[in-house]
């Protein structure tokens, strides 16, 4: 059984980074009692707490969340690949596996690279990697998913 696993160094400075983030957004609205650019700052601090929050809590939470947990993000073995969430595809179903870079959604939000599975139904799968992999474990372990599905597409399960 092989595996895409990420490693806790870079998720614990990641999360780090976006607490000191949101930690300076809350400075910020505690410096509004000083008012030293008149009518104009305490718009300008709220707005920056709000976005500070808006932008980095979901990837602290989730940060936070998988540095504790497992480090393995999708395991597969020569009939199916399975996420961490526990979702599993078998490898004759797949079309084609895509590697979908950082997106935003609908709410302004970032949302983080993903593996994405076309199946041969027309629907797709997405195993997202939560911003714990690193460009060259992310682009690595897209070459490793495709030529396991490539070695294995025509494997029915016995």
């Amino acid at each position: 059984m092989e595996s895409i696993k990420f490693s806790r160094s870079v998720v614990l400075f990641r999360a780090i980074g976006t607490l000191i983030i949101m930690i300076l957004g809350s400075i910020m609205i505690l410096d509004l009692k000083n008012f030293r650019f008149g009518w104009f700052s305490p718009i300008f601090y709220v707005f920056i707490f709000a976005t500070s929050i808006w932008f980095f809590f979901p990837a602290f939470y989730r940060l936070t969340f998988h540095l504790f947990s497992s480090t393995t993000l999708i395991s597969f073995d020569q009939y199916r690949v399975t996420s961490k969430n526990g979702r599993s595809l078998l490898w004759s179903d797949i079309k084609r596996i895509e590697a979908v870079g950082d997106t935003i959604n609908n709410f302004g939000q970032p949302v983080p690279r993903l593996y994405r599975f076309n199946l041969l139904d027309r629907s797709h799968v997405d195993m997202s990697t939560y911003h714990l992999l690193t460009n060259e474990q992310y682009l690595e372990g897209a070459k490793k998913l495709r030529t396991a599905w490539s070695q294995n597409k025509h494997r029915k399960v016995e």
